[in-house]
Parts: C-alpha cells; structure tokens; sequence
C-alpha cells in the first residue's frame, strides 16, 4: 500500500496516464462519437477513455479511497474512507475537439475530517497539459512545481497594469447579464483580460505568475480542485465570490497574487454579494 507521503506521485501518475491517452485522439475524434451534455458542453470518447484508465489506475493502488470524476460521478469503494479523487479526464474537452491545443488533466485528492463533511481538503493535486507537455504539481504544505521546479505567484503587480483570466457562465446563462457587468467593470480597471477555455490551466497559469487573478462562477468540483491547491502552495489566495473558503458547493472562484486579490474580491463580491444556493457535492 502507498504511504500518504507518496498520494502526489499517484496523483502525477494518473495525470499523466490520462494525458498520455488524449494524446492518442488528439485530431482523431470522430463527431459521431461526440455526445451533447448540455448546450455548449460535451464529452467523447477521448474524456470517457482517460477516465476509465484513471479510474482503473486508482482502484488498484488505492482501493481504498472514493472517487468523484466529472463522467461517472462519485464511485463508492468498499470501505468508508475519509480520502476522495477528484478527477477531470479532460479540462477543456471544446477545445480539444477542435484541435485548439489548450487542454489539461486535473486529479486531486481530498481528505475529510469525518464521512459526514460535505468536503474537505485538498491535500494533492497534478495537472497535466499534453500539448505543452507542462506538468503542475502540489502537496499540502510542500510547495508548487512545474516540471519540477518550484513555482510562485506574481509579485508587485498593481491592478492596472495586470493580466487576468476569466471564464463565462455557458452552464448559468440566466446570470450572463450580470457576470458580463462585473467583466465590464474589471476590464475597466485591469490591463487585459483573457479566456482560455479551460480552468485547470488557467489556474496554472495564476500560480506560475502568467496571470495575475482569475474569477469564474458555477465551476465544478473536478474544474478547480487541483488548480486551488497549486495556487495556494505557489503562495497565492483564493475564496469563493463573498470571501468564504468554500469554493466546491457552488464552483464560484476568485483567485490571485497577495496584492491584486482584495481588490478584485471586492469587485466580484460586490456584483455577487450573496452566495448562490447550490450544492455541487455528491449524494
């Protein structure tokens, strides 16, 4: 059995697992076997393939753990476990099926403190970007690397001159009007923003300094678990749009460097004062 210490590895070896197998439908992806979730939200054969050998991957050297994945849902195991997977077998799957190379793997690890918690925390995460061959890494309390070297946020920046990324609300477009008056806003007062498509990477991109802040709503679970845990231990902030550290129930995420995040918290609280009632845990 692997000892604690060593959950990143796994969680490395997952990433990678999965990433290496998006490699091999990569420009191949056949629209026949491309189902339609939602309006704007798709999965394939190359996310359910990815997931399955993950899966699998965790089952035989962790048996013992839960699973919460973005395709299967939450897969009990035999035992009643305190440590959870959270796991994306393809961020930003739109991008992959139109060969736009901006697309990642995120497996997590979580830890409750009793069975009973909604969640708990994120004590592990690995994200892996094929296309850039750009692996992150984190472990609560030992730092944040990208192939292999130790990453930090970035420092002194001031608000107008920053770089920000965003996401826009397709799974919430009843909110459109008010999240694109909050970006009208933020615009307003950044140096630029940009939308890349895909959360895992553009959380990555916070906690290596490419980008100064991020804010995006009605993300899930597996969209931010990882990337929040790399931030944090690449010395940068994060909340959920009203200040709170619960940013799994509903998906709503603000992140940045030390000096820009309370301004633009104020901003997107301000917008959002009060917390959407939803609740993304598993059943």
């Amino acid at each position: 059995m692997i000892i604690e210490n060593n959950w990143l590895d796994l969680a490395v070896e997952a990433a990678l697992l999965g990433g290496n197998i998006l490699k091999q439908y990569s420009g191949k992806t056949d629209s026949s076997t491309i189902i339609t979730k939602n309006r704007g939200d798709w999965v394939s054969e190359a996310d359910k393939a990815s997931e399955n050998a993950i899966v699998a991957l965790l089952k035989q050297k962790a048996p013992e753990h839960q699973i919460l994945t973005e395709e299967a849902g939450w897969i009990r195991s035999d035992t009643d476990s305190l440590y959870r997977w959270i796991i994306d077998p393809l961020d930003g799957t739109t991008n992959f099926l139109r060969n736009l190379p901006i697309w990642a793997v995120s497996v997590a690890l979580e830890r409750r403190r009793k069975l009973t918690d909604r969640w708990g925390e994120i004590i592990a995460g690995a994200i892996y970007i094929p296309p850039t061959e750009e692996l992150f890494k984190a472990g609560k309390g030992f730092g944040a690397f990208r192939n292999g070297k130790q990453i930090n946020v970035s420092k002194g920046r001031v608000f107008r001159d920053s770089l920000l990324a965003t996401g826009f609300p397709f799974r919430t477009r009843q909110l459109a009007e008010e999240y694109l008056n909050l970006f009208g806003k933020i615009l307003m007062n950044c140096g630029d923003v940009r939308r890349p498509g895909a959360v895992a990477i553009d959380l990555c991109y916070l906690a290596v300094g490419i980008f100064d802040g991020f804010w995006e709503l009605d993300l899930a679970p597996w969209d931010i678990a990882a990337g929040s845990l790399i931030i944090s231990e690449a010395g940068g902030n994060f909340s959920n749009f009203q200040g709170g550290e619960d940013i799994l129930s509903s998906g709503d995420i603000v992140a940045g460097n030390p000096e820009l995040f309370p301004e633009l918290l104020a901003m997107v609280s301000g917008s959002f004062p009060e917390p959407r009632d939803v609740n993304k845990a598993p059943n």
